[in-house]
């Protein structure tokens, strides 16, 4: 596997008189992924019919809330909530939550970087059930996200992505979708992700859920200096002496030792099988193709470290082949001959997965699903005819991608 090498770039520590310049100097020094273009589709007048979500049931797993049903929401705000997110969108308002004729008082605000909309638009939300209610629970959820998958034509790229991850084994959150209706105005299909958080700790790590969670991206990768561009979701110690070090031994280790110190530090075949998934699933947005959108875990008891994968809605297009890897460690490992070789026997494995299991069939069937909610979406920047021939196509490139890719 070909992949053009980028050099390390070390940054020495950071005073804290100088941070605000010093961060915007990381932030250049670290790699920070590029902003890509906004779509420039109309919005769409239509809307679509409510669609009954099925029958309710108790599940304290969450299961049901991520299952193969459409959930029909909605959200209920203030004219002083309204205010209020006007005023600051990040910031947690009082907000109703209904489903199936039961309502939840909640906790919401406004989501997203460079898919961020206010609610005149789009707008992405993050839910706390149990925010004014610590026993409140949302069939078992304690947080919901909803993402307005703006960036995705076809609303399926990180339902199809986390399908994958959980196919070939890589930890990853859960998925599902819902219509939103806020105030009584459609705002259109969302994905319910799972909430990066505790839960989704003691879901995937039980009994060894009380570690460190950070979050990369925008210039937090494993290249010196650069701890402080990750930012720190779950855990009681602050002070990142765990990513320090493992930053530190990453960027001593050459390449003869870079694999051995992987397999030291990670679970190594979730690590690799995380990025074969990034690379078949051609996700441009990722961390091993931008160095973006994931998280590293740290497992206090077995002393292991856990990368997760997140905002999947860049993927399942582009020309045929593997893209190249940018990720610090991807990128590192693709320069290692053992490491390389390592790497494509994941990809390999991954393919032979995605045939097997017969994961085309699946995601056409699914493009097949929301179809209808895709293109009638009232507030999709991408309009009817975008999401018909944005779906139309995935069609086509998951049913051709094990050939393409192994043409790489």
């Amino acid at each position: 596997m070909s992949a053009a090498r980028l050099s390390l770039l070390s940054v020495p520590p950071l005073p804290s008189l100088l941070w605000p310049l010093s961060l915007l100097w990381l932030l250049v020094a670290c790699g920070t992924p590029l902003d890509p273009a906004k779509p420039g589709e109309d919005p769409s007048d239509s809307g679509a019919e409510p669609v009954d979500s099925g029958p309710v049931e108790t599940d304290p797993d969450g299961d049901f809330v991520f299952g193969d049903q459409i959930l029909d929401l909605d959200l209920e705000l203030s004219e002083a909530s309204l205010a209020a997110l006007a005023e600051e969108p990040r910031e947690d308002v009082p907000a109703g939550l209904r489903f199936a004729g039961e309502r939840w008082e909640v906790a919401l605000k406004l989501k997203g970087s460079r898919s961020f909309r206010d609610l005149s638009e789009k707008a992405s939300f993050k839910i706390d059930v149990q925010e004014y209610n610590e026993e409140q629970r949302f069939f078992g959820i304690k947080r919901l996200t909803l993402n307005n998958m703006i960036q995705d034509p076809t609303m399926a790229s990180e339902r199809l992505s986390y399908r994958l991850h959980a196919l070939v084994g890589t930890p990853a959150p859960r998925h599902g979708y819902a219509r939103v209706r806020v105030n009584g105005e459609p705002f259109g299909l969302y994905t319910v992700v799972e909430t990066m958080d505790e839960q989704l700790l003691e879901r995937i790590f039980p009994g060894d859920d009380q570690g460190n969670l950070y979050e990369g991206g925008y210039g937090g990768d494993f290249n010196e200096g650069c701890a402080p561009l990750f930012t720190q979701q779950e855990g009681e110690d602050e002070s990142r002496a765990d990513l320090n070090a493992l930053i530190d031994e990453l960027v001593a280790a050459g390449p003869d030792a870079l694999l051995p110190t992987l397999e030291a530090r990670f679970d190594l075949d979730a690590l690799l099988d995380l990025w074969a998934v990034e690379l078949i699933s051609s996700n441009n947005d990722a961390y091993a193709t931008l160095g973006n959108n994931f998280l590293v875990y740290h497992a206090p008891g077995a002393d292991r470290w856990t990368m997760l994968p997140w905002g999947a809605d860049q993927a399942f297009a582009g020309e045929p082949g593997l893209p190249s890897l940018q990720g610090a460690l991807a990128e590192r490992c693709a320069a290692a001959p053992d490491c390389a070789a390592a790497l494509d026997a994941r990809v390999e494995r991954a393919l032979g997965l995605w045939e097997d299991e017969g994961f085309a069939e699946w995601a056409v069937s699914e493009a097949d699903r929301i179809e209808a909610d895709c293109r009638a979406d009232p507030r999709s920047e991408w309009g009817d005819y975008g999401c018909r021939d944005a779906l139309a196509a995935l069609r086509d490139w998951v049913r051709a991608r094990p050939a393409a890719a192994r043409q790489r």
